[in-house]
């Protein structure tokens, strides 16, 4: 006679197989060969008690992931990168903590694993996302030693030197470490014209050819393909009501008026490259997925993408409604100038 499993028994085994990565309640009923509405009861308990989260949920279909997993989204890792990430991470970690007073903040951890990764070709997933490029995998600092006792490291052929002389070139500021490696890799022009952005916008630095300026070269450098279409036609309409309101008489009567305006055309625009960072992230975690696995990070996307695309068509749909709302500002035109509409105007009528 087979002994029955108590409810905890079963709740351990589900946080067992949940360590490789995201799982549906069907494929972990499948493991622990139990029914689906009973696993989806102790998910549902395990979830409520912030043991597991779910990232995904369509009709029958849900998708859990350990609250404790260290990838972004929660997506599936190869396991061996997995851990050797984590293990390049704790090493960071280890070496800060012997050589500094201070906590290393999490940007400033991602920005040094990235260097490393880079400097020395090291098989381990990097990815672009909304702060530049960072490891596909992630945790709070302070809880290095806990999270690699759970997921384990495979150690890498790196000396603890190299660790060390990475560390000394970085401030531990965030916004510096982001400045750094937008200026430092001509790879990351479009983070640093979108850092320019923000910052011009949030200082009330009201120069408007700068920040059209701006806004036009971020727009060269995002990817034509079909991936990005919408992104591409979304960005080039938002810009084109940017030019139009920024040379408007509302825009230009009044301080405050600007700075009301900035206000809403940087939240589109954060839209907008929350989206674009995203495909971004996707994109370049896709080789790092085994074949098993593509149909859940498929459905994770969709999810997250959906989500970011609606944000864009509201915040879009209110700048749009507002440009209606305006009038284009009077143009001065010189007295030659004049002249030269004057002939010009001559000749057509003449033809």
């Amino acid at each position: 006679m087979a002994i029955r499993k108590t409810s905890q028994q079963i709740k351990e085994e589900i946080l067992s197989h949940l360590i490789k990565g995201p799982l549906s309640t069907k494929k972990i009923s499948d493991l622990l060969q139990s029914n689906w509405s009973t696993i989806n009861n102790y998910l549902e308990e395990l979830k409520d008690c912030g043991e597991v989260r779910e990232i995904y949920s369509r009709e029958n279909l849900k998708v859990y992931v350990r609250t404790d997993y260290p990838v972004f989204y929660g997506l599936p890792l190869d396991k061996d990168k997995l851990k050797k990430s984590l293990f390049l991470l704790s090493k960071i970690v280890e070496k800060w903590n012997a050589k500094n007073k201070g906590p290393i903040a999490k940007t400033t951890l991602q920005k040094i694993a990235v260097e490393v990764v880079r400097n020395n070709s090291l098989d381990i997933p990097v990815v672009r996302f909304h702060y530049g490029r960072v490891l596909a995998t992630y945790f709070e600092p302070e809880k290095s030693q806990e999270i690699i006792k759970i997921y384990n490291i495979l150690k890498l052929n790196i000396s603890d030197k190299i660790i060390e002389d990475e560390i000394e070139k970085h401030t531990n500021i965030a916004w510096k470490e982001k400045k750094n490696q937008y200026e430092n890799h001509p790879d990351m022009k479009i983070f640093y014209l979108s850092d320019n952005i923000s910052h011009s916008i949030s200082i009330n630095d009201i120069d408007q050819k700068k920040i059209l300026d701006l806004f036009y070269n971020l727009f060269l450098e995002i990817p034509t393909n079909e991936r990005y279409s919408y992104l591409f036609k979304q960005y080039h309409e938002f810009m084109g009501a940017v030019g139009f309101i920024f040379n408007s008489k509302q825009f230009n009567s009044s301080d405050k008026d600007k700075k009301n305006c900035l206000r809403e055309i940087l939240d589109t625009f954060n839209s907008l490259w929350q989206a674009l960072t995203t495909e971004f992230f996707f994109e370049d975690f896709e080789s790092s997925i085994n074949e098993e696995f593509k149909e859940i990070v498929q459905f994770i996307k969709d999810s997250k993408i959906k989500t970011y695309y609606s944000e864009i068509e509201e915040k879009l749909n209110n700048l749009l409604e507002y440009k209606k709302s305006l009038n284009p500002k009077k143009i001065e035109i010189g007295e030659d100038e004049k002249k030269i509409i004057e002939i010009l105007l001559e000749g057509a009528d003449e033809e």
